[in-house]
């Protein structure tokens, strides 16, 4: 017989290898994990980046994206908000990739736009290139459709009038065909306690930006393009990204946190009342590698500190605690092409992110305590440097040098 105690270190040694590969790799609620690893073993090859973008020929280690195939997503055409930078823009580039046949990019950096718009006109034809000419090629079941980038620049801070004209300049731009696919991209981040931020300052732009535009693009896109009326037709498709802190609070992104809660549950609603003709995917990320913190609100506190000189004070957090761009996107286009009962929401955040939203959503008397620590912690590191303090090693290392 097996001695009692080997079994035991067995057991210890086969749940610690278990969970330090979950803590390690697990970057996504596991069905989105799980149905992302089939996609791209079942329906997708890799494309370099040099084979469409020519300033990485130069890199040591070439980067690489993954080129979907035979997916709903051929030939759609797609409107993303918030699409000069970051996720926004690597969505841009894999929708193209996944052989969208249009997109619309908009945000308020014109040349920025211009520069992605660029590069999704050459991951195009890299594309084609890859799956071969549909004309010369009849066992393939891929789309070649002609591709259009199409650059709509829009300053959602400008209310209803910017709002209306986009929306009139897309349409216009679209034709008869219409919107497929809107992504609400666009964000503006919040950093500062609650009671030190300028509310006067701060909520008019993290509520405009974070909810209450995408909430006006939405519906007037939807009446615009006449959407409801052609139900029948086809299905339309709304993708939102909102935030892992749309799910608990956080301390130092109080204004933030709620415009994210916000937006969450408008658009759940929304899906709820007119599922039969529109899908709504929430999609929630965590700490991701983008220019968010360069764009932060900043309190009134930080903005005195570099007022009376240290100019070192600005909004960052640690590049350790943040997703890479290209795999968030990637996460996020492996829900919308899956199920819509099994996507509607989706986690896309590392650990401790994963943790931290599972907790606070299904173990609120446990998440509770932990979180007020964390939150004071945040805010004791905040006032000393000004950073966004997200890494766990970095609470703990200040926790135990104040004892």
């Amino acid at each position: 017989a097996i001695p009692l105690t080997m079994i035991t270190t067995i057991s210890i040694l086969i749940i610690s290898v278990f969970t330090h590969l979950l803590w390690v790799h697990l970057d996504a609620n596991p069905p989105l994990y799980l149905h992302d690893s089939l996609l791209s073993i079942t329906k997708s090859r890799l494309l370099y980046d040099n084979d469409f973008i020519k300033e990485t020929s130069a890199l040591r280690q070439r980067q690489h994206r993954r080129v979907l195939g035979n997916t709903h997503l051929e030939g759609k055409t797609v409107w993303i908000t918030g699409a000069s930078s970051g996720i926004g823009a690597e969505l841009a580039v894999q929708l193209t990739l996944a052989g969208v046949s249009r997109v619309i990019l908009s945000a308020q950096r014109k040349e920025k736009l211009e520069e992605v718009a660029e590069t999704c006109r050459r991951a195009s034809e890299a594309r084609k290139k890859a799956f071969g000419d549909n004309k010369k090629n009849k066992k393939s079941t891929t789309t070649t459709e002609p591709f259009e980038a199409i650059v709509v620049p829009v300053n959602l801070l400008g209310g209803n009038k910017a709002i209306n004209s986009a929306v009139s300049k897309t349409l216009s731009a679209v034709g008869p065909s219409g919107i497929d696919i809107l992504i609400l991209n666009a964000g503006k981040y919040q950093l500062s306690p609650a009671l030190e931020t300028d509310v006067d300052v701060v909520l008019p732009q993290v509520t405009q930006l974070n909810y209450a535009s995408p909430v006006q693009l939405s519906n007037k896109l939807i009446k615009a393009d006449r959407w409801k009326d052609q139900k029948d037709e086809k299905k339309r498709h709304i993708v939102v990204t909102s935030s892992v802190m749309g799910r608990g609070p956080n301390g130092l992104n109080a204004i933030y946190c709620a415009s994210k809660h916000a937006i969450r549950a408008y658009f759940q609603t929304l899906a709820a009342e007119e599922n039969s003709w529109l899908r709504v995917d929430i999609a929630s990320p965590g700490a991701t590698a983008t220019e968010l913190w360069e764009s932060a609100v900043d309190s009134s506190s930080l903005e005195k500190n570099t007022q009376e000189g240290n100019a070192s004070v600005r909004p960052y957090a640690d590049d350790r605690t943040k997703m890479n761009v290209r795999r968030c996107a990637q996460l996020i286009i492996s829900g919308m092409v899956g199920p819509a009962f099994m996507f509607h929401e989706t986690w896309i955040t590392r650990n401790p992110g994963l943790l931290w939203v599972y907790s606070s959503t299904y173990m609120p008397s446990i998440f509770r305590p932990i979180n007020d620590l964390s939150a004071r912690l945040r805010v004791a590191i905040w006032r000393k440097d000004g950073s966004d303090p997200l890494y766990i090693p970095t609470l703990l290392r200040h926790l135990f040098s104040r004892r």
